[in-house]
Protein backbone atom coordinates (compact mmCIF):
# COMPACT_ATOMS: atom_id res chain seq x y z
CA UNK A 1 0.00 0.00 0.00
CA UNK A 2 1.07 3.60 -0.63
CA UNK A 3 1.53 5.89 1.95
CA UNK A 4 1.27 9.13 1.00
CA UNK A 5 2.88 12.61 2.30
CA UNK A 6 2.10 14.96 -0.19
CA UNK A 7 3.80 18.41 0.33
CA UNK A 8 2.56 21.76 -2.20
CA UNK A 9 4.04 24.63 -1.89
CA UNK A 10 2.32 27.51 -0.45
CA UNK A 11 0.51 30.04 -3.34
CA UNK A 12 0.80 33.36 -1.04
CA UNK A 13 3.96 35.69 -1.72
CA UNK A 14 7.05 35.73 0.84
CA UNK A 15 7.04 39.12 2.35
CA UNK A 16 9.80 41.75 1.09
CA UNK A 17 12.72 42.20 3.45
CA UNK A 18 14.88 45.10 4.24
CA UNK A 19 18.13 44.97 5.74
CA UNK A 20 19.97 47.92 7.17
CA UNK A 21 23.42 48.27 5.21
CA UNK A 22 25.25 49.86 8.01
CA UNK A 23 26.12 53.39 6.02
CA UNK A 24 24.48 57.13 5.88
CA UNK A 25 25.06 58.88 3.43
CA UNK A 26 23.61 62.33 1.45
CA UNK A 27 24.57 60.97 -1.30
CA UNK A 28 23.97 57.75 -3.62
CA UNK A 29 21.57 54.94 -3.44
CA UNK A 30 22.09 53.21 -7.08
CA UNK A 31 22.08 49.38 -6.95
CA UNK A 32 23.41 46.71 -9.54
CA UNK A 33 23.48 43.06 -9.15
CA UNK A 34 25.49 40.42 -10.71
CA UNK A 35 27.65 36.99 -10.34
CA UNK A 36 25.78 36.81 -6.86
CA UNK A 37 26.68 40.02 -5.51
CA UNK A 38 24.07 43.11 -4.97
CA UNK A 39 26.44 47.04 -5.01
CA UNK A 40 25.32 49.62 -3.08
CA UNK A 41 26.72 53.29 -4.15
CA UNK A 42 27.50 55.13 -0.72
CA UNK A 43 28.92 58.27 -1.79
CA UNK A 44 32.24 57.58 -0.07
CA UNK A 45 32.01 53.89 -0.47
CA UNK A 46 30.42 51.09 -2.26
CA UNK A 47 28.77 48.65 -0.30
CA UNK A 48 28.51 44.95 -1.50
CA UNK A 49 26.56 42.39 -0.24
CA UNK A 50 25.04 38.96 -0.69
CA UNK A 51 21.75 38.56 -2.87
CA UNK A 52 19.79 38.25 1.17
CA UNK A 53 21.42 41.94 2.00
CA UNK A 54 24.37 39.46 4.12
CA UNK A 55 27.77 42.11 3.85
CA UNK A 56 30.46 40.70 1.83
CA UNK A 57 32.64 43.36 1.43
CA UNK A 58 33.28 47.19 1.44
CA UNK A 59 34.75 49.43 -1.44
CA UNK A 60 35.77 52.35 0.63
CA UNK A 61 38.08 55.55 -0.06
CA UNK A 62 35.69 56.52 -2.46
CA UNK A 63 35.01 60.53 -3.47
CA UNK A 64 31.56 60.61 -4.65
CA UNK A 65 30.25 57.30 -5.78
CA UNK A 66 26.77 58.06 -6.73
CA UNK A 67 25.57 55.40 -10.01
CA UNK A 68 26.63 52.23 -10.76
CA UNK A 69 26.38 49.86 -13.84
CA UNK A 70 26.71 46.43 -15.27
CA UNK A 71 26.37 44.69 -18.38
CA UNK A 72 23.93 41.24 -18.69
CA UNK A 73 27.04 39.56 -19.68
CA UNK A 74 30.05 41.40 -18.15
CA UNK A 75 32.57 41.09 -15.38
CA UNK A 76 32.92 44.25 -14.21
CA UNK A 77 31.06 46.67 -12.52
CA UNK A 78 31.64 50.78 -13.69
CA UNK A 79 31.24 53.49 -10.96
CA UNK A 80 30.60 57.12 -11.11
CA UNK A 81 32.32 58.90 -8.65
CA UNK A 82 31.28 62.91 -8.99
CA UNK A 83 33.66 64.00 -6.86
CA UNK A 84 36.67 62.89 -8.58
CA UNK A 85 35.39 63.14 -11.80
CA UNK A 86 36.70 59.68 -12.94
CA UNK A 87 34.59 56.56 -13.60
CA UNK A 88 36.26 53.59 -12.15
CA UNK A 89 35.92 49.79 -13.25
CA UNK A 90 35.87 47.19 -10.25
CA UNK A 91 36.20 43.65 -10.82
CA UNK A 92 33.46 41.63 -10.03
CA UNK A 93 35.25 38.36 -8.10
CA UNK A 94 37.84 40.51 -6.59
CA UNK A 95 36.26 43.54 -5.92
CA UNK A 96 40.03 45.27 -6.90
CA UNK A 97 39.63 48.75 -8.90
CA UNK A 98 41.46 47.74 -12.05
CA UNK A 99 40.82 50.75 -14.15
CA UNK A 100 40.19 54.29 -13.44
CA UNK A 101 38.87 56.65 -16.36
CA UNK A 102 39.23 60.26 -16.30
CA UNK A 103 36.40 62.72 -17.06
CA UNK A 104 38.04 65.91 -15.97
CA UNK A 105 36.62 67.53 -19.67
CA UNK A 106 33.35 66.08 -18.48
CA UNK A 107 33.00 66.85 -15.12
CA UNK A 108 30.83 65.67 -11.92
CA UNK A 109 29.82 62.41 -13.63
CA UNK A 110 26.46 61.21 -11.77
CA UNK A 111 24.31 58.61 -14.00
CA UNK A 112 25.28 55.76 -15.95
CA UNK A 113 23.78 53.15 -18.15
CA UNK A 114 25.42 50.53 -20.31
CA UNK A 115 24.95 48.32 -22.92
CA UNK A 116 27.64 45.16 -23.80
CA UNK A 117 30.72 47.29 -24.02
CA UNK A 118 29.79 51.18 -24.48
CA UNK A 119 28.87 52.98 -21.21
CA UNK A 120 26.93 56.38 -21.75
CA UNK A 121 27.58 58.83 -18.45
CA UNK A 122 25.42 61.75 -17.44
CA UNK A 123 27.67 64.63 -16.20
CA UNK A 124 27.42 68.24 -15.03
CA UNK A 125 28.35 70.01 -11.90
CA UNK A 126 25.43 72.86 -11.90
CA UNK A 127 26.25 75.29 -13.99
CA UNK A 128 23.94 76.29 -16.86
CA UNK A 129 24.65 74.52 -20.35
CA UNK A 130 28.22 72.96 -19.03
CA UNK A 131 26.68 69.29 -18.08
CA UNK A 132 25.44 66.92 -20.75
CA UNK A 133 25.69 63.58 -21.98
CA UNK A 134 29.27 61.72 -23.35
CA UNK A 135 29.55 57.84 -23.96
CA UNK A 136 32.91 55.60 -24.22
CA UNK A 137 33.85 52.12 -25.50
CA UNK A 138 35.00 50.79 -22.24
CA UNK A 139 36.97 47.41 -24.38
CA UNK A 140 39.59 50.18 -25.20
CA UNK A 141 42.78 50.72 -23.47
CA UNK A 142 42.32 54.69 -23.22
CA UNK A 143 38.50 54.97 -24.24
CA UNK A 144 37.82 58.04 -26.65
CA UNK A 145 34.57 60.20 -25.18
CA UNK A 146 32.15 61.47 -27.36
CA UNK A 147 29.43 63.49 -26.41
CA UNK A 148 25.82 62.83 -27.01
CA UNK A 149 23.33 66.03 -27.39
CA UNK A 150 23.07 69.20 -26.01
CA UNK A 151 24.43 71.12 -23.48
CA UNK A 152 22.80 70.81 -19.83
CA UNK A 153 22.64 71.99 -16.51
CA UNK A 154 22.19 69.45 -14.49
CA UNK A 155 23.35 65.57 -15.63
CA UNK A 156 20.83 63.83 -17.17
CA UNK A 157 19.19 60.82 -16.44
CA UNK A 158 20.11 58.30 -18.83
CA UNK A 159 18.78 54.46 -20.13
CA UNK A 160 19.35 52.44 -22.68
CA UNK A 161 17.83 49.18 -24.29
CA UNK A 162 18.75 47.64 -27.49
CA UNK A 163 19.19 50.63 -30.12
CA UNK A 164 17.42 53.09 -28.10
CA UNK A 165 19.27 55.74 -25.58
CA UNK A 166 16.91 58.19 -23.93
CA UNK A 167 18.58 61.09 -21.78
CA UNK A 168 16.64 63.77 -19.48
CA UNK A 169 17.64 66.75 -17.42
CA UNK A 170 16.05 66.43 -13.82
CA UNK A 171 14.29 69.03 -12.09
CA UNK A 172 13.83 70.95 -15.22
CA UNK A 173 10.32 72.09 -15.99
CA UNK A 174 8.77 70.96 -17.91
CA UNK A 175 10.71 67.69 -18.74
CA UNK A 176 12.54 66.98 -22.15
CA UNK A 177 13.29 63.55 -23.24
CA UNK A 178 15.50 63.31 -25.71
CA UNK A 179 15.53 59.89 -27.70
CA UNK A 180 18.62 58.43 -30.07
CA UNK A 181 18.73 55.74 -31.92
CA UNK A 182 22.80 54.19 -31.03
CA UNK A 183 22.81 51.66 -33.85
CA UNK A 184 25.42 54.17 -35.40
CA UNK A 185 28.24 56.51 -34.69
CA UNK A 186 27.38 59.02 -33.87
CA UNK A 187 24.03 58.80 -31.98
CA UNK A 188 21.27 60.23 -34.30
CA UNK A 189 18.61 61.73 -32.77
CA UNK A 190 15.42 60.66 -33.12
CA UNK A 191 12.54 63.00 -31.26
CA UNK A 192 11.55 64.21 -27.79
CA UNK A 193 9.70 63.50 -25.49
CA UNK A 194 7.72 66.67 -23.69
CA UNK A 195 6.10 66.14 -20.55
CA UNK A 196 4.06 68.70 -18.53
CA UNK A 197 6.19 68.62 -15.07
CA UNK A 198 10.23 68.27 -13.79
CA UNK A 199 11.64 64.42 -14.04
CA UNK A 200 12.59 62.38 -11.13
CA UNK A 201 13.30 59.43 -12.87
CA UNK A 202 13.65 57.51 -16.24
CA UNK A 203 13.60 53.93 -17.65
CA UNK A 204 13.11 51.66 -20.93
CA UNK A 205 10.95 49.03 -21.81
CA UNK A 206 10.45 46.29 -24.02
CA UNK A 207 13.86 46.64 -25.60
CA UNK A 208 13.85 50.03 -26.10
CA UNK A 209 10.08 50.66 -27.49
CA UNK A 210 8.85 52.18 -24.85
CA UNK A 211 10.05 55.14 -22.08
CA UNK A 212 9.19 55.18 -18.50
CA UNK A 213 8.83 58.82 -16.50
CA UNK A 214 8.68 58.98 -12.84
CA UNK A 215 6.83 62.77 -13.40
CA UNK A 216 7.17 65.17 -9.97
CA UNK A 217 3.29 66.15 -9.11
CA UNK A 218 1.64 63.72 -11.83
CA UNK A 219 1.00 61.29 -9.01
CA UNK A 220 1.31 57.91 -12.19
CA UNK A 221 4.50 56.75 -13.90
CA UNK A 222 3.82 57.46 -17.77
CA UNK A 223 5.22 55.34 -20.80
CA UNK A 224 6.03 56.54 -24.22
CA UNK A 225 5.84 55.46 -27.15
CA UNK A 226 10.12 55.96 -28.62
CA UNK A 227 9.11 55.82 -32.11
CA UNK A 228 6.20 58.77 -32.02
CA UNK A 229 6.95 59.81 -28.44
CA UNK A 230 3.55 59.58 -27.72
CA UNK A 231 1.69 58.69 -24.26
CA UNK A 232 0.72 55.09 -24.25
CA UNK A 233 -0.28 54.07 -20.77
CA UNK A 234 -0.02 55.80 -17.05
CA UNK A 235 0.40 53.41 -14.22
CA UNK A 236 -1.22 54.97 -10.84
CA UNK A 237 -2.53 52.72 -8.57
CA UNK A 238 -0.40 52.53 -5.90
CA UNK A 239 -1.46 53.09 -2.06
CA UNK A 240 0.06 56.19 -1.66
CA UNK A 241 -0.56 57.42 -5.08
CA UNK A 242 -3.08 59.35 -4.56
CA UNK A 243 -0.98 62.17 -2.49
CA UNK A 244 2.49 60.80 -2.80
CA UNK A 245 4.81 61.31 -4.92
CA UNK A 246 6.52 58.92 -7.89
CA UNK A 247 10.28 58.66 -7.30
CA UNK A 248 11.41 55.61 -8.84
CA UNK A 249 10.42 53.49 -11.57
CA UNK A 250 11.95 50.25 -14.27
CA UNK A 251 11.26 47.58 -16.03
CA UNK A 252 12.04 43.72 -15.95
CA UNK A 253 14.41 42.94 -18.32
CA UNK A 254 12.10 40.61 -20.06
CA UNK A 255 9.35 43.64 -20.39
CA UNK A 256 6.63 41.92 -18.54
CA UNK A 257 6.25 44.08 -16.09
CA UNK A 258 6.93 47.85 -14.79
CA UNK A 259 7.67 48.66 -11.14
CA UNK A 260 7.32 51.86 -9.40
CA UNK A 261 8.69 53.30 -5.90
CA UNK A 262 6.23 56.05 -4.60
CA UNK A 263 6.86 58.15 -1.31
CA UNK A 264 4.50 59.98 0.88
CA UNK A 265 3.78 63.90 0.79
CA UNK A 266 5.27 63.94 4.10
CA UNK A 267 8.57 61.62 3.14
CA UNK A 268 8.16 58.90 5.83
CA UNK A 269 6.19 55.53 3.83
CA UNK A 270 7.76 54.09 0.72
CA UNK A 271 5.80 51.94 -1.59
CA UNK A 272 6.88 49.68 -4.10
CA UNK A 273 4.41 48.54 -6.46
CA UNK A 274 4.52 46.06 -9.41
CA UNK A 275 2.36 46.60 -12.86
CA UNK A 276 1.56 44.22 -15.53
CA UNK A 277 3.28 46.05 -18.04
CA UNK A 278 0.31 45.78 -21.03
CA UNK A 279 -2.83 46.49 -18.34
CA UNK A 280 -1.04 48.24 -15.53
CA UNK A 281 -3.18 46.28 -13.34
CA UNK A 282 -1.47 46.28 -10.11
CA UNK A 283 -0.27 42.85 -9.34
CA UNK A 284 1.91 42.91 -6.00
CA UNK A 285 2.47 46.16 -3.44
CA UNK A 286 4.98 46.56 -0.88
CA UNK A 287 5.17 49.13 1.64
CA UNK A 288 7.48 50.29 4.16
CA UNK A 289 6.88 53.45 7.24
CA UNK A 290 9.71 55.58 8.48
CA UNK A 291 11.70 55.62 5.44
CA UNK A 292 12.06 56.88 1.31
CA UNK A 293 12.61 55.16 -1.90
CA UNK A 294 15.91 56.38 -3.70
CA UNK A 295 15.28 57.90 -6.61
CA UNK A 296 16.47 55.43 -9.60
CA UNK A 297 16.86 52.97 -7.17
CA UNK A 298 14.89 49.84 -8.86
CA UNK A 299 17.19 47.28 -9.99
CA UNK A 300 16.41 43.38 -11.02
CA UNK A 301 18.84 40.52 -10.41
CA UNK A 302 17.28 37.49 -11.58
CA UNK A 303 13.83 37.05 -9.75
CA UNK A 304 15.04 39.26 -7.30
CA UNK A 305 13.87 43.45 -7.45
CA UNK A 306 16.19 45.79 -5.30
CA UNK A 307 15.57 49.27 -3.64
CA UNK A 308 17.22 51.16 -1.51
CA UNK A 309 15.58 53.17 1.33
CA UNK A 310 17.05 55.51 3.12
CA UNK A 311 15.92 57.11 6.76
CA UNK A 312 14.93 61.01 6.26
CA UNK A 313 17.17 63.32 8.56
CA UNK A 314 20.02 60.69 9.00
CA UNK A 315 20.76 58.99 5.16
CA UNK A 316 21.24 55.79 6.64
CA UNK A 317 20.78 53.53 4.10
CA UNK A 318 18.71 50.10 3.84
CA UNK A 319 18.21 47.41 1.17
CA UNK A 320 14.89 46.95 0.09
CA UNK A 321 14.36 43.70 -1.76
CA UNK A 322 10.81 41.74 -3.14
CA UNK A 323 10.24 38.08 -2.57
CA UNK A 324 11.75 35.77 -5.71
CA UNK A 325 9.03 36.23 -8.43
CA UNK A 326 6.51 37.14 -6.34
CA UNK A 327 4.42 38.76 -8.86
CA UNK A 328 2.65 35.52 -10.11
CA UNK A 329 3.13 32.63 -7.75
CA UNK A 330 2.67 28.74 -9.58
CA UNK A 331 0.93 25.50 -7.70
CA UNK A 332 2.19 22.28 -8.58
CA UNK A 333 0.71 18.80 -7.42
CA UNK A 334 2.07 15.46 -7.87
CA UNK A 335 -0.57 12.44 -6.97
CA UNK A 336 1.12 8.79 -6.41
CA UNK A 337 -0.88 5.89 -7.46
CA UNK A 338 -2.89 4.27 -4.73
CA UNK A 339 -0.31 0.90 -4.57
CA UNK A 340 3.20 0.94 -5.72
CA UNK A 341 5.14 -2.46 -5.84
CA UNK A 342 8.55 -2.87 -6.61
CA UNK A 343 10.35 -3.56 -9.98
CA UNK A 344 6.75 -2.96 -11.76
CA UNK A 345 6.13 0.38 -13.65
CA UNK A 346 3.69 2.93 -11.59
CA UNK A 347 2.27 6.00 -12.96
CA UNK A 348 2.18 9.07 -11.53
CA UNK A 349 0.66 12.40 -12.33
CA UNK A 350 0.23 15.77 -11.34
CA UNK A 351 -0.49 19.35 -12.94
CA UNK A 352 1.44 23.00 -13.14
CA UNK A 353 -1.31 25.81 -12.47
CA UNK A 354 -0.34 29.86 -12.97
CA UNK A 355 -2.13 32.44 -11.27
CA UNK A 356 -2.05 36.03 -11.32
CA UNK A 357 -3.65 37.51 -8.38
CA UNK A 358 -7.01 36.80 -8.20
CA UNK A 359 -6.83 35.08 -11.35
CA UNK A 360 -6.85 31.62 -11.69
CA UNK A 361 -4.88 31.14 -15.26
CA UNK A 362 -5.77 27.50 -15.65
CA UNK A 363 -9.07 28.80 -15.87
CA UNK A 364 -8.53 31.07 -18.93
CA UNK A 365 -4.68 31.24 -20.24
CA UNK A 366 -3.28 28.05 -19.87
CA UNK A 367 0.93 27.73 -19.03
CA UNK A 368 1.71 26.16 -22.10
CA UNK A 369 4.27 23.31 -22.24
CA UNK A 370 6.73 23.89 -19.30
CA UNK A 371 9.91 21.52 -18.46
CA UNK A 372 9.58 20.51 -15.02
CA UNK A 373 12.30 18.96 -12.78
CA UNK A 374 12.24 15.42 -11.60
CA UNK A 375 14.38 13.89 -8.43
CA UNK A 376 13.85 10.46 -6.88
CA UNK A 377 15.21 9.02 -3.62
CA UNK A 378 15.77 5.62 -2.19
CA UNK A 379 14.99 4.59 0.93
CA UNK A 380 18.81 4.57 2.01
CA UNK A 381 18.77 8.56 1.09
CA UNK A 382 20.65 7.88 -2.30
CA UNK A 383 19.32 9.60 -5.22
CA UNK A 384 18.58 7.69 -8.43
CA UNK A 385 19.44 9.70 -12.09
CA UNK A 386 18.16 12.79 -12.43
CA UNK A 387 15.45 13.32 -15.41
CA UNK A 388 13.38 15.98 -16.68
CA UNK A 389 9.73 15.45 -17.58
CA UNK A 390 7.13 18.09 -19.99
CA UNK A 391 3.65 18.90 -19.33
CA UNK A 392 1.06 19.27 -21.81
CA UNK A 393 -0.23 22.52 -22.81
CA UNK A 394 -2.82 22.64 -20.08
CA UNK A 395 -0.47 21.76 -17.08
CA UNK A 396 -0.75 18.52 -16.45
CA UNK A 397 1.91 15.91 -16.72
CA UNK A 398 2.38 11.90 -15.93
CA UNK A 399 5.71 9.68 -15.29
CA UNK A 400 6.30 6.45 -14.72
CA UNK A 401 9.00 4.52 -12.48
CA UNK A 402 9.89 0.87 -11.60
CA UNK A 403 11.09 1.04 -7.77
CA UNK A 404 14.04 -1.14 -7.98
CA UNK A 405 13.21 -2.69 -3.98
CA UNK A 406 10.78 -1.91 -1.18
CA UNK A 407 10.71 0.64 1.50
CA UNK A 408 10.17 4.69 1.14
CA UNK A 409 10.49 5.93 -1.94
CA UNK A 410 10.68 9.63 -2.32
CA UNK A 411 9.91 11.57 -5.61
CA UNK A 412 10.09 15.50 -6.10
CA UNK A 413 8.95 17.73 -9.05
CA UNK A 414 10.04 21.17 -9.54
CA UNK A 415 9.28 23.58 -11.77
CA UNK A 416 12.15 26.41 -11.71
CA UNK A 417 9.49 29.21 -12.93
CA UNK A 418 10.28 32.57 -14.40
CA UNK A 419 11.21 36.12 -13.70
CA UNK A 420 7.09 36.11 -14.69
CA UNK A 421 5.81 33.32 -12.30
CA UNK A 422 7.24 31.83 -9.30
CA UNK A 423 8.50 28.34 -9.67
CA UNK A 424 6.96 25.71 -7.18
CA UNK A 425 7.33 22.27 -6.08
CA UNK A 426 5.41 19.08 -4.88
CA UNK A 427 7.27 16.14 -3.24
CA UNK A 428 4.99 12.55 -2.79
CA UNK A 429 7.06 9.15 -0.51
CA UNK A 430 5.37 6.03 -1.26
CA UNK A 431 5.51 3.15 0.80
CA UNK A 432 6.72 0.47 -1.83
CA UNK A 433 5.25 -3.31 -1.39
CA UNK A 434 7.28 -6.51 -2.66
CA UNK A 435 6.46 -7.61 -6.19
CA UNK A 436 3.33 -10.26 -6.07
CA UNK A 437 4.52 -12.92 -8.93
CA UNK A 438 2.66 -15.02 -11.43
CA UNK A 439 3.82 -17.78 -11.33
CA UNK A 440 3.21 -20.41 -14.68
CA UNK A 441 4.78 -23.81 -15.36
CA UNK A 442 3.74 -25.41 -18.54
CA UNK A 443 4.96 -28.95 -19.92
CA UNK A 444 3.38 -31.98 -21.35
CA UNK A 445 -0.18 -33.32 -20.02
CA UNK A 446 1.34 -37.49 -20.76
CA UNK A 447 4.23 -39.07 -20.50
CA UNK A 448 5.32 -42.22 -21.20
CA UNK A 449 8.27 -43.96 -18.55
CA UNK A 450 11.48 -43.53 -19.81
CA UNK A 451 10.29 -40.45 -22.05
CA UNK A 452 12.51 -37.18 -21.07
CA UNK A 453 9.16 -34.18 -20.00
CA UNK A 454 10.65 -31.18 -20.41
CA UNK A 455 9.02 -27.68 -18.54
CA UNK A 456 8.85 -24.06 -18.70
CA UNK A 457 7.57 -21.29 -16.78
CA UNK A 458 8.08 -17.90 -15.49
CA UNK A 459 7.13 -15.78 -12.74
CA UNK A 460 7.54 -12.41 -14.40
CA UNK A 461 6.28 -9.61 -17.09
CA UNK A 462 7.51 -8.54 -20.02
CA UNK A 463 10.11 -5.76 -19.54
CA UNK A 464 11.01 -6.38 -16.12
CA UNK A 465 14.69 -7.62 -14.86
CA UNK A 466 14.28 -9.35 -11.33
CA UNK A 467 16.97 -9.76 -8.98
CA UNK A 468 18.59 -13.21 -8.01
CA UNK A 469 15.88 -15.57 -6.69
CA UNK A 470 15.51 -19.42 -6.40
CA UNK A 471 12.84 -22.09 -7.58
CA UNK A 472 12.46 -25.57 -6.13
CA UNK A 473 10.74 -27.93 -7.83
CA UNK A 474 9.31 -31.39 -5.72
CA UNK A 475 7.96 -34.24 -7.21
CA UNK A 476 5.12 -36.39 -5.91
CA UNK A 477 4.02 -39.88 -7.73
CA UNK A 478 0.71 -41.55 -7.11
CA UNK A 479 0.68 -44.47 -8.61
CA UNK A 480 -1.66 -46.70 -10.01
CA UNK A 481 -1.96 -48.94 -6.68
CA UNK A 482 -2.60 -45.35 -4.93
CA UNK A 483 0.49 -45.45 -3.24
CA UNK A 484 2.55 -42.15 -3.44
CA UNK A 485 6.26 -41.19 -2.62
CA UNK A 486 7.61 -37.29 -3.27
CA UNK A 487 11.16 -36.30 -3.83
CA UNK A 488 12.78 -33.05 -4.09
CA UNK A 489 13.83 -32.76 -7.54
CA UNK A 490 16.22 -29.53 -8.47
CA UNK A 491 16.85 -25.97 -7.30
CA UNK A 492 17.60 -23.13 -9.97
CA UNK A 493 17.90 -19.87 -10.21
CA UNK A 494 15.68 -18.26 -13.08
CA UNK A 495 17.12 -15.79 -15.23
CA UNK A 496 16.59 -12.26 -14.92
CA UNK A 497 13.11 -11.93 -17.29
CA UNK A 498 11.66 -14.23 -14.65
CA UNK A 499 11.89 -17.24 -16.99
CA UNK A 500 13.53 -20.78 -15.95
CA UNK A 501 13.00 -24.43 -17.31
CA UNK A 502 13.90 -27.76 -15.75
CA UNK A 503 13.39 -31.45 -17.10
CA UNK A 504 11.99 -34.84 -15.50
CA UNK A 505 12.52 -38.67 -16.98
CA UNK A 506 10.06 -40.63 -15.35
CA UNK A 507 10.89 -44.40 -13.61
CA UNK A 508 7.46 -45.64 -13.05
CA UNK A 509 3.68 -44.54 -14.30
CA UNK A 510 1.14 -42.83 -12.34
CA UNK A 511 0.07 -39.37 -11.84
CA UNK A 512 3.58 -37.64 -11.56
CA UNK A 513 2.53 -33.61 -9.78
CA UNK A 514 5.06 -31.38 -10.06
CA UNK A 515 5.24 -28.74 -7.47
CA UNK A 516 7.22 -25.21 -8.63
CA UNK A 517 8.08 -23.17 -5.54
CA UNK A 518 9.74 -19.51 -5.82
CA UNK A 519 11.49 -18.70 -2.55
CA UNK A 520 11.67 -14.79 -2.95
CA UNK A 521 13.36 -12.38 -1.36
CA UNK A 522 13.33 -8.78 0.06
CA UNK A 523 11.97 -7.51 -3.55
CA UNK A 524 9.44 -10.67 -4.70
CA UNK A 525 7.17 -12.37 -3.02
CA UNK A 526 7.17 -16.43 -2.67
CA UNK A 527 4.52 -18.06 -5.28
CA UNK A 528 4.11 -21.90 -5.67
CA UNK A 529 2.41 -23.53 -8.34
CA UNK A 530 1.92 -27.32 -9.87
CA UNK A 531 1.41 -28.86 -13.43
CA UNK A 532 0.17 -32.84 -13.42
CA UNK A 533 1.72 -35.34 -16.11
CA UNK A 534 -0.11 -38.68 -16.48
CA UNK A 535 2.82 -41.14 -16.71
CA UNK A 536 1.77 -44.54 -18.52
CA UNK A 537 3.61 -47.95 -19.10
CA UNK A 538 5.00 -47.27 -22.68
CA UNK A 539 3.59 -50.25 -24.82
CA UNK A 540 5.31 -53.36 -25.75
Amino acid sequence: MAALLVTQAPTAAAAATVTDLGVAADRGGDVVGHSGKIFVAADDRIVVTKSDGALIDTISGLSGAVALSVADNGRKVYAALRDSHEVIEIDIATLAITKRIDLTAYPCPSTLAQSYERLWVGYGCGQAGEGGVVTLELWRPTPTLVPVGPGTTQPPLVAVAGSTLVAGEPGADPASIRVYDVSTTPATPRGEIRADTSLRDLALADYGSAALSALADTHRFDAWDTTTNAKTRAYDSGELSEHGLPTAVAASPNGAYVVGGWNSSAGDAAELVVYDATSAEVIYTAAHQGKVVVAGSIEFYGTLTFAVLKEPGTGRMHLWRLPPSPYHSSTLTLTAPSKVTALKQSTFSGRLTLSSGRLTLSSGLPPGVQTLELYRWLPDGTSRPFQEITTAADGTYQFTDAPPSTGAFKYQVYWPGTSWFRGSGSSVTVTVARYQPTLTATGPATGNIGERLEFSGTFGADGITFPRTIITVSRKVVSPDGTGTSTGLVKLTPAADGSFSFSDTPTTAGEHTYTVNLLGNSTIEPASTTHVVTVLQPPA
